[in-house]
């Protein structure tokens, strides 16, 4: 193995949005991803389900990409990795339980397995590309999650992943800070930290307080308990399934991610629960209102989630009653505001009292606050700072309040950015004009495969249908057009009609000598015009010349 003397951090994903998490490691010995993960599209996409980072990178350092390292199992962290890598042949380095999602989520997508998938944990090392990386547990919203350090023969680099302090978890072991004060004592050059929740002060909650605020709620509740929550959230599941046996319910899940979740957890050995005691969702609607809590899926208002299909009253085996109390445990993504609110306005139409983070202390973050995100850069005094995972601002933020904590250099990354690390300097040196990549359906394409630019003219100016044929009409060689308007008004039918008349008089004669495509890009030009001069509005328009 070469000695390096410089490596790149390529922020393919992660910084400057929530989501879609993932960044490159450059070096002259080749290159290491970490995490490679998804965003959740919002309805400014048109109908595009989820974002990826942009695959051109992939495809054109294939042969350099030497290994990808996981840190947890959630979604924007790892959602990519079956329709990026399923077929490149590199090796793919994950925690046990991340693994166990992976494997499950790969067969949803035939082919896509990564061929060779290798289990990383705590107090393992791993050497490629020239570097040495060291894993360290953190405690986070998931189990199984991973900070690491990388050995450079220029100076230690740590990374949190995602991560919240919780000296006492009710799943797994504590967070690692041994690790982080030893690497702290030895020195650290540059420290990457997650931001998520760098604008609340104070110190994340755990998983106990979070089941101890539904367990107030719904202890002297006599109807049904229905809760929603991330399905990956593995201990706040045990923890619910404990407190409904310890209240004398049923309990049973709804909606097929808290499945896949709750196997990987059985697979990775982590048994949040007896698989014996789940009531089937056919038989949600048989047991008496203060026997049974229900966890579905859906916490985010997803529109074809179960927890959606209920409140709209379309699932088939659970149905609101008018004593059901609905527990919206966790958090409102930005982006997906609506979307809940009308699910939970649904819910409560329906019958349901709904409790959500607003109203009640029913969720906890998975991210550190303030003041943990102060005791890392205490511990580990880095001579340089980069806030990942968190939208801009948060990263400025973290950024500004890490020089106030300690005598570190900070760094603010965007999407695209180069940043080249080296003994001496931390600096960005140039920037990639990254081009997302989206999931619709079984499709997989940038904006221009799956023509976003033309949804978007076609929902805000419409569609103007134009079948042209050229006929005699009183001696002269003019147009018959028939005209369908989409998303164009015309109550009175009078646009169409001045359609009609100033495409017969413009054309009258003029046809003879004419290719084709002349005519067509003509035709198209005379109605974008008369919808412009009328409406203001610049349509979509389809000309078919027969």
């Amino acid at each position: 193995m070469k000695t390096i003397d410089s490596l790149r951090l390529v922020f393919l994903g992660g910084v400057g949005d929530i989501g879609m998490n993932c960044m490159a490691i450059e070096t002259a010995e080749g290159i290491v991803l970490v995490d490679c993960g998804v965003m959740f599209a919002s309805d400014r996409e048109l109908g595009i389900e989820l974002i990826l980072p942009d695959l051109r990178y992939f495809r054109a350092n294939r042969a350099k990409i030497k290994a990808l390292v996981v840190t947890h199992g959630h979604e924007d962290h790892i959602g990519a990795i079956p329709l990026v890598f399923g077929d490149f042949g590199i090796p793919v380095y994950a925690p046990k339980f991340a693994g166990s999602v992976l494997r499950a989520k790969c067969a949803e997508f035939p082919g896509t397995l990564p061929a060779k998938m290798h289990r990383i944990g705590p107090g393992e090392s791993l050497e490629v590309a020239g570097l040495k990386f060291e894993f360290y547990r953190v405690t986070h919203s998931i189990p199984d999650a991973l900070g690491f350090v990388i050995r450079t023969p220029f100076g230690n680099i740590v990374h949190t992943g995602d991560f919240r302090i919780d000296r006492k978890p009710s799943m797994g072991e504590p967070f690692d800070l041994e690790t982080l004060k030893r690497i702290g004592d030895e020195g650290v050059l540059l420290l990457l930290s997650d931001s998520t929740n760098v604008e609340k002060p104070g110190h994340t909650g755990s998983e106990v307080e979070a089941v101890e605020g539904i367990r107030q709620l719904t202890e002297s509740h006599q109807g049904r308990v229905l809760i929603s929550l991330f399905s990956s959230n593995v201990e706040r599941v045990a923890l619910l399934a404990k407190l409904a046996q310890a209240s004398g319910r049923r309990f049973g899940l709804v909606g097929r991610s808290l499945y896949t979740y709750t196997r990987a957890a059985l697979e990775a050995g982590l048994n949040p629960f007896d698989p014996g005691m789940l009531v089937a969702p056919s038989n949600a609607d048989d047991f008496p209102g203060q026997r049974l809590m229900l966890l579905v899926a859906g916490s985010q208002g997803e529109p074809r989630s179960s927890l959606t299909r209920v409140s709209l009253g379309l699932h088939p085996d659970l149905t609101i009653r008018e004593s059901d109390m609905v527990i919206m445990s966790s958090k409102i993504i930005p982006g997906n505001e609506q979307d809940i609110g009308k699910v939970m306005n649904d819910l409560a139409r329906a019958g349901a009292t709904v409790y959500h983070e607003g109203n009640a202390a029913v969720h906890v973050s998975g991210h550190a606050q303030q003041d943990e995100l102060r005791e890392v850069i205490e511990l580990t005094r880095p001579r340089y700072f980069i806030p990942v995972h968190g939208e801009y601002r948060f990263l400025r933020h973290h950024a500004h309040l890490a020089s106030k904590w300690s005598d570190t250099q900070p760094v603010v990354a965007d999407l695209g950015d180069m940043v080249t690390v080296t003994a001496n300097s931390v600096e960005v040196t140039g920037r990639m004009d990254l081009q997302p990549f989206y999931i619709e359906g079984s499709t997989v394409g940038n904006g221009d495969e799956l023509k976003l630019k033309e949804r978007k003219k076609l929902l805000f100016n419409g569609l103007v249908a134009l079948t042209a044929k050229p006929v005699k009409k009183k001696g002269r060689k003019v147009i018959d057009a028939q005209i369908r308007l989409y998303g164009v008004p015309d109550p009175d039918g009078s646009l169409v009609t001045e359609l009609r008349q100033t495409l017969e008089l413009e054309f009258a004669d003029r046809l003879t000598g004419l290719s084709n495509e002349t005519i067509e890009e003509e035709l198209g030009s005379v109605v974008r015009r008369v919808v412009r001069k009328r409406q203001g509005k610049k349509p979509l328009v389809h000309v078919v010349l027969q």
